[in-house]
């Protein structure tokens, strides 16, 4: 998730959960500047005592950023022993730098990835869980207004229901990118947050587990989402998102209320647009009335007139069009992406179904 920069993305955060804002940087190509140079009669092979001396020269740069990062740290009141733990001896990690640029968002239509992100496989594994946490989904559920099937939709994109996003240290990843990414300053404010959360929550920086990008815990927040939003569920006086999943599902829950959620809507429809369409009218800024919709000649959808939405067409003219009500504005700020948002509701859609059907046979 992200810091939406409400985030939740990002996690947002302006809300955002944070997440896919830093997957979009670290995905951008860099354009590619050709220059037609002499070539030399006889190049001489590289000096490796200039080798040398420019990678010392990197790492006496990097100590001397590290211990300003370290001052900064102690001024903002964190412990001295919270810093010390879990900044002494940390060096950059290549591996957390290296490009994203396959990443399937960019390579594959919206619609195809919608459907690889809504997968079946989570589908089925969602049914699962919500059996496992039918009550605690809807303890959060009646407690925060959103329904328990967007709560599992999340889960399920985010981090397969707490099963990934858990590879890196967080504090290792954040030291490399605030020290050698394209968002320095963004990275080194998420670092800093992430030494608050050591600090208040009494966590060793072993514990504290992410992605590359810093994102933690069920839901991906990034260490500023964290810090706004998580929810003490349980009352335990920890907010633990990475192994609570009271703390995690409820401060999913906190997170889209703060973002605009409304209670008991939807976050949407797929609608037929027909020959002839004005596809001008298709931007998430042009809210109208579903009664105006009606008027300018879209398929009736189920609700009251004055409901407000905007179409979208992802894929362009001709493809698949949706009307999007406020809801799916709140789990853009999550995750700035009309892929992600589309994902998350076609998910909940059929959680939802498959409950009320359960539902009716248990009647």
């Amino acid at each position: 998730m992200g810091e939406s920069v409400v985030i939740h993305i990002q996690r947002s955060v302006v809300l955002l959960p944070a997440t896919l804002l830093l997957l979009i940087t670290a995905c951008a190509p860099t354009p590619r500047i050709v220059e037609t140079i002499p070539e030399p009669k006889s190049a001489a092979p590289a000096d490796p005592d200039n080798r040398q001396n420019s990678a010392e020269q990197s790492s006496a740069d990097f100590q001397t950023w590290l211990a300003e990062l370290k001052t900064e740290a102690l001024q903002q009141g964190i412990r001295p022993e919270v810093v010390q733990e879990a900044l002494e001896g940390q060096q950059p990690a290549p591996a957390v730098l290296k490009p994203r640029h396959k990443q399937a968002e960019f390579v594959l239509s919206k619609s195809e990835y919608v459907r690889r992100l809504a997968s079946e496989t989570r589908f089925r594994e969602g049914l699962r869980q919500m059996a496992q946490h039918r009550v605690l989904l809807r303890k959060v559920a009646e407690t925060y207004g959103v329904p328990e099937s967007y709560l599992l939709a999340l889960w399920a994109i985010e981090s397969d229901f707490g099963k990934g996003g858990s590879r890196h240290s967080v504090i290792g990843a954040l030291v490399t990118q605030a020290w050698q990414s394209q968002r320095r300053n963004f990275f080194r404010k998420q670092l800093l947050a992430a030494l608050t959360i050591l600090d208040q929550e009494h966590m060793p920086s072993s514990a504290l587990r992410g992605s590359w990008a810093g994102a933690m815990g069920h839901f991906q927040f990034i260490p500023t989402t964290y810090r706004d939003y998580a929810v003490d569920f349980d009352g335990d006086g920890h907010r633990n998102i990475w192994t609570d999943v009271g703390d995690a599902l409820a401060s999913a829950a906190s997170y889209l209320v703060r973002a605009g959620w409304k209670k008991d809507r939807g976050w949407g429809w797929q609608v037929s647009v027909p020959q002839g369409f004005d596809v001008s009218l298709a931007d998430l800024k042009n809210k109208k009335s579903l009664g105006d919709w009606r008027k300018l000649g879209l398929p009736a959808v189920s609700g009251a007139d004055d409901l407000t939405a905007s179409l979208i067409l992802p894929d362009g003219p001709g493809g698949q069009a949706y009307l999007v009500t406020d809801n799916f504005r709140a789990l853009m700020r999550w995750n700035r992406s009309v892929a992600f948002g589309l994902a998350v509701g076609h998910l909940a859609d059929r959680f939802e179904k498959t409950s009320r059907t359960a539902a009716a046979g248990r009647q």
